[in-house]
Parts: structure tokens; sequence; C-alpha cells
């Protein structure tokens, strides 16, 4: 038995579709890689990571609830720096928020995490949030685990990214390295493809970054600069034994 789970991250929609950012048209380019993603065998989850909107707007997010909702698959949606937790709260479903939330699906225990931090485009989890992942992953000590957050774990090779990621990564891999149970983690916000592993004390864990549905920035930078990669999006297949297998889908 496969959960296949499919990865959409850094939509960034604005109020107004006919808005660009950095020369590509968010709305545009979504409704693409939806589109290509309409031609694929239909995952069994969707998983948004996060900066769903340019701007946090209700009107945006209103039709990003609507585009998703046409595909008739389970969703979830996690909270990036750009988004504003009121407006998304308030306009989708309440029980699809991943925010600090367990879900047991096909023999896989995902664990869907908050890092966003009101006003800062850098992400934190918190004491709060860090001491309910130690008693979760404990709890479900016999699932294989997928984690889901905005913010990266680890540096990319982008030293203005990196500053920018998870400012409480070393609390987080304290309590992931106990836990062989954790198979991967995925992440957005670096609008870029990056893939490594991570050796704990207990075993290894994949940390995954996914190109953005939008605009791409350039890897292995020190300032900022944008790629002229086309969107993209990641598809990954989960095995009941542990195992993990992904791709990254470009739509031109």
């Amino acid at each position: 038995m496969t959960l296949q789970v499919v990865q959409l991250t850094d939509i960034h929609l604005c109020d107004d579709p006919n808005q660009f950012l950095l020369g590509v048209n968010p709305e545009k380019s979504f409704d693409r890689v939806l589109m290509f993603l309409r031609q694929q065998p239909p995952p069994d989850l969707l998983l948004l990571t996060g900066d769903l909107t340019q701007e946090g707007g209700r009107l945006a997010y209103r039709r990003l609830k609507q585009k998703i909702s046409a595909l008739g698959i389970s969703t979830y949606y996690l909270p990036g720096n750009h988004d504003q937790l009121d407006a998304m709260t308030s306009i989708l479903n309440r029980e699809d928020l991943g925010i600090n939330r367990s879900v047991l699906v096909k023999g896989w225990h995902l664990v869907l995490l908050n890092s966003a931090v009101p006003g800062r485009v850098e992400g934190q989890l918190g004491s709060h949030t860090l001491h309910w992942l130690g008693k979760t992953l404990k709890e479900y000590g016999d699932y294989p685990t997928l984690i889901a957050l905005h913010h990266p774990v680890l540096p990319i090779g982008c030293s203005w990214l990196d500053r920018l990621s998870l400012q409480d990564s070393n609390l987080f891999w304290q309590i992931c390295g106990d836990f062989p149970q954790v198979k991967g983690v995925i992440t957005g916000h670096a609008h870029q493809e990056h893939d490594v592993f991570r050796f704990t004390r207990k075993g290894v864990i994949r940390c995954m970054v996914s190109p953005s549905t939008c605009a791409q920035f350039k890897a292995s930078t020190v300032e900022f600069a944008t790629d002229s990669l086309p969107p993209g999006f990641r598809r990954l297949n989960l095995e009941t034994k542990g195992s993990l297998t992904t791709v990254v889908h470009r739509v031109s």
C-alpha cells in the first residue's frame, strides 16, 4: 500500500489575479501547475506548505479554495510568512488547516507544523509547538512519519535564505533525532529544489525543499537572485514499511 502525496508550495496568489510577482503572474502559473496535475494520476493527498497568498488577501484565499476544491482531493493547508492567519482560517475549511496537527493515513503519520511568525520572514516553532511535536512523535512511534512545515530546517547553500529559515532548527533536530520513525521533512519558502539526508542519533531523515508554483530563486547564491527555471511541485510515494521516493515536476 502506497500513500501518494503532492506538495504545492509558495503559490503567492494576489487579490488582483492580473498582478505580477518577480516577472511571473502567480495566478496563471498556478493554473498551469494544476492543469498539469490533472493530467496525472490523482494523489491521495495534497499538502500546501505555505505562502498561499502574497498579501494574505481574502479574495486570493477564496480563489485558492475554489481551485483546490475543484480537484476533489483531500488537502491540508499550512501558513507561510506571507499568509495572514485570520483570513486564512476564516475562509478555508478549519478541518483542512494543518496548524500543528497530526494525521494518520494509509499507515503513515503526517505531522503538520506552523513555523510562521506574524510580521517576520524567518520561521520559528516556539516552545509550545516543539513540546507538542515531541509528545506527538512519542505517541505515534509505530508509524513511519513525514513532517511538513514552511521554513527549511537545514541550510540549503543560499546565504541570504539560510538566515531566513527556521530559527530554532537546533531544537527541532534535538527532538527528531530521538525518533527513528521520522523518515522525511518537506518544506517550501526557498523557491527552489533541494534534497539532502540528515543523519541523526537514531536514523536518517530525508529533508526536501520544493520549488514554487510561481517565481524561482537562484540556488547557491549569497544575495537574492531569481532563476529562469519553470514553476514546479513535488510528488512523494510513501510505502507502508517506511520507504520514501520523490520526484519534482517542472511545468513549462
